[in-house]
């Protein structure tokens, strides 16, 4: 899918008009979620939208300065990441669980690293590979790149993660991040349980000029214009936002493209080819003229040759219609068929259309929470331990290996990573656990009880300073084959569930263990 761009000029443009209309958006509430200026270390109002520094979102990475002329100023820092071990490197953003939220990613590359290309590399929401970002053919040009997808919040944060893939050969790297609440109206006949919904193109037609957004869209919606060779007339009437599902900005169905009467209006757009995919498409229609008993007009819309709405009725009231999972492929032509007694020819306003992704998958909940209580008890857990543990395949956190089927985590391993800490009794918890290698450590305190771990087969903690006592119901663990307690603080006696157990290859030396 390609990603959205737009030149330095017009953002710049684009960031000059905001200012401008401070005194309408100070009006205004500020657009409800997160503005996060990548890499910079000063929080600051750019336009009319308070921009925030990515601390306290952001684990690992370095920033850098991009220091060129006539760029907006969020594209003027970037947080870089340079750790080659880390499976991704993530933002964890808290959020209102089951609110609906549109997000943001944007890239200027600017040669942070002195490079002679940028980076690929891929990016992930949740659990799901997003897309693969690859900003190289619009820096060429003198561009920016952003990419953008609506999905529902299924718990109280969401990540947004880049990580490495076989293309990447230098860091993976991110200018701006944007979440903004929608309103619960937008987009809603999309079941966000199971999909998101990533933006393919959001255009005004009829229009040409800038990209609006906030304010004129309280949600910051980007509608670049649209043009082509159909003639463009001006909306006479006043329309209300609240009559449409999506909410859509009234400057958005302020023009139009038709054509005269009696003759079909034909529409290439988006303008570029499609990947074969289902796409969930909305249209917006009214009728230009002065509001009269005699301003509306009748006809059928086809897309691609196939009927898609037959005998559409547009008045100056406007309306929309809408699919949900619309299979297209190549390049898309809408043509708008008039009926033979409509007084003029059809009219089109402003389109949006968003690629449909399969969404929703995820560790399994009980594994989650018990991982983030071990990443809080220690010191100095992986840097990449953020996001969902398990997802995506190779991309789950450091010496995380999961069951594919149940999402289950399976092996813990950290072993010779220098962590220091205690751990914490919810590991006792994730009770698909078959291996623990956690040798060659600092942890310290008590080892917790893990009695629920019936199909755990080794259990590797030796060479760590470990304290108290080797809790019995080690002994009851049903599968239990290897047990590495060795050059650690334990004391007390083996129990004897421990020493009778059959097939049990037991390290205990270098402790404090009575005979």
């Amino acid at each position: 899918m390609p990603p959205n761009s737009f030149t330095f000029l017009l953002s710049w443009l684009l960031a000059i008009i905001i200012i401008s209309f401070s005194s309408l958006s100070a009006a205004l509430p500020p657009p409800r979620g997160y503005y996060i200026n990548c890499g910079s270390t000063i929080d600051e109002n750019i336009g009319s939208i308070k921009w925030i520094q990515d601390q306290g979102f952001v684990k690992g990475g370095n920033t850098a300065k991009i220091d060129e002329p006539n760029i907006v100023k969020i594209l003027t820092s970037v947080r870089y990441f340079p750790d080659t071990s880390a499976r991704k490197n993530c933002f964890t953003i808290p959020v209102i669980k089951d609110g609906k939220y549109l997000i943001r990613t944007t890239y200027y590359y600017g040669n942070f690293d002195n490079g002679t290309a940028p980076p690929v590399f891929d990016q992930i929401i949740e659990g799901t590979k997003w897309t693969t970002v690859n900003t190289t053919e619009d820096f060429a040009k003198g561009l920016s790149t952003y990419y953008e997808i609506i999905m529902m919040a299924h718990a109280k944060t969401i990540s947004v993660c880049l990580a490495r893939n076989g293309a990447t050969v230098s860091h993976p790297f991110i200018s701006a991040l944007e979440m903004v609440n929608l309103d619960d109206s937008m987009y809603n006949s999309t079941d966000f349980n199971q999909y998101a919904l990533t933006t393919v193109a959001r255009h005004r037609f009829g229009h040409d000029g800038a990209i609006i957004s906030y304010p004129d869209d309280p949600y910051n919606r980007y509608w670049a214009p649209f043009t082509d060779s159909n003639p463009a007339v001006e909306c006479h009437s006043q329309i209300s936002p609240a009559n449409f599902w999506n909410l859509p900005p009234e400057i958005a169905l302020q023009r139009a493209v038709t054509t005269s009467r009696g003759k079909q209006l034909s529409i290439q757009w988006p303008p570029f080819n499609l990947p074969d995919g289902s796409y969930y498409l909305t249209l917006y229609f009214q009728d230009n003229r002065n509001p009269s008993p005699f301003s509306w007009r009748v006809f059928d819309v086809s897309i691609n040759g196939k009927d898609f709405y037959k005998g559409l009725n547009v008045s100056t009231d406007g309306l929309m219609i809408y699919a949900t999972q619309l299979q297209l492929a190549g390049i898309t032509e809408f043509k708008l068929t008039p009926d033979e007694d409509s007084p003029v020819g059809p009219v089109i306003n402003a389109g949006e259309m968003l690629q449909i992704m399969p969404f929703g998958k995820k560790t399994a909940t009980r594994d989650v929470i018990a991982l983030e209580e071990l990443a809080r008890s220690l010191k100095n857990p992986p840097s990449d331990w953020n996001g969902d543990p398990c997802l995506p395949h190779g991309n789950s956190w450091t010496g995380i290996t999961c069951s594919m089927n149940d999402l289950r985590v399976e092996t813990l391993n950290l072993t010779n990573l220098g962590v220091s800490g205690s751990l914490p009794s919810a590991i006792g918890n994730m009770t698909a656990l078959i291996n623990i290698y956690l040798s060659g450590n600092k942890l310290s305190g008590p080892i917790p009880d893990i009695s629920n771990l019936k199909n755990l087969v080794a259990l590797h903690l030796d060479n760590n300073q470990l304290s108290g006592s080797i809790p019995t119901s080690l002994g009851g663990l049903p599968n239990l084959k290897e047990l590495y307690l060795q050059n650690n603080g334990i004391s007390g006696k083996i129990p004897d569930s421990l020493k009778n157990k059959s097939g049990l290859d037991m390290q205990t030396s270098g402790n404090n263990l009575e005979s």
